[in-house]
């Protein structure tokens, strides 16, 4: 296989309407030297085929599939097909920023892995009553480890192969956690990368919303399984009765505030989460 220096990574699952907006921006980079990108097409019943054909003339793009449902086996695809040196993963649904390419390679120069900067407000839905915010730096995960999440994710392609790529069985809200933590584990160094903009589409309806949250509480219960012997605490049983506390406090209040019904959702659904985490996992982690 012929050597490139950089492969862009894109798992699509129906990805028609958002697709273009990402491969437009890719299509905008000052890229130095040969590239590619690949869209790793995870069973898609529109016409995400169809758009990836119509750049072929604007990007270096090769579409791939994966017959394996789950953005992990998709991405695990694309990265056992790429000839970079340096695999640079995003989403189909999100906007990377002018020289995301060129800001990943220099932050990769110094670290093994990096994560890069998320902007919170380009494509948020107009009208929405409450938008996470992303943090300005890679943060710690239930008091353990720093992660990046994989919608702006690079690493060098022989550590990734040397870690074994990401973890095919773990669901939302954990496969960019269990990659990144593994990784650190290996010895490995996991940096940020703030010159290495995404603009990131949040979930924009309450349902969607609620079911983010309650993947990412019930994968702590998986996590905790696997890296509470190498020192992931266990939650505080003083801050889980305080959680669930205010939960049952604030209930009065949800109809006067579409805020705080959003946020209470999203508290409630991560702690059910964790609950049916912990049965699944045979662990207690609420």
């Amino acid at each position: 296989m012929t050597r490139v220096p950089v492969s862009v990574i894109i798992p699509a699952l129906n990805a028609a309407e958002t697709l273009p907006t990402q491969l437009d921006a890719l299509a905008a980079q000052d890229v130095r030297g040969p590239w590619e990108v690949l869209v790793v097409d995870n069973g898609s019943t529109d016409a995400t085929a169809e758009i990836c054909e119509a750049y072929a003339s604007r990007l270096p793009l090769r579409l791939l599939h994966c017959r394996l449902r789950g953005t992990s086996p998709a991405r695990n695809t694309g990265a056992a097909q790429a000839q970079g040196e340096l695999l640079l993963f995003c989403d189909a649904d999100d906007e990377v920023a002018a020289d995301w390419v060129e800001a990943m390679r220099t932050a990769l120069e110094s670290y093994d892995a990096v994560g890069g900067a998320v902007e919170n407000d380009r494509l948020t839905e107009p009208g929405m009553p409450y938008v996470p915010r992303h943090p300005d730096h890679l943060p710690v995960v239930a008091g353990f480890l720093p992660r990046a999440i994989t919608a702006n994710l690079g690493v060098r392609h022989e550590v990734f192969d040397a870690v074994g790529g990401f973890a095919a069985d773990y669901d939302y809200g954990g496969p960019d956690t269990e990659f990144c933590w593994r990784l650190q584990l290996a010895g490995y160094r996991l940096g940020y990368a703030p010159n290495a903009v995404v603009h990131y589409r949040h979930r924009h309806t309450f349902r969607s919303m609620a079911v983010k949250a309650y993947r990412t509480g019930r994968s702590r219960g998986r996590l905790f399984r696997d890296f509470g012997p190498s020192g992931m605490p266990r939650p505080r049983l003083a801050g889980v009765a305080l959680r669930w506390a205010r939960l049952v406090l604030t209930l009065p209040l949800l109809p006067f505030s579409a805020h705080r019904r959003w946020r209470w959702a999203e508290q409630a659904s991560g702690a059910a989460g964790r609950v049916v985490g912990s049965a699944r996992f045979r662990v207690l982690y609420l």
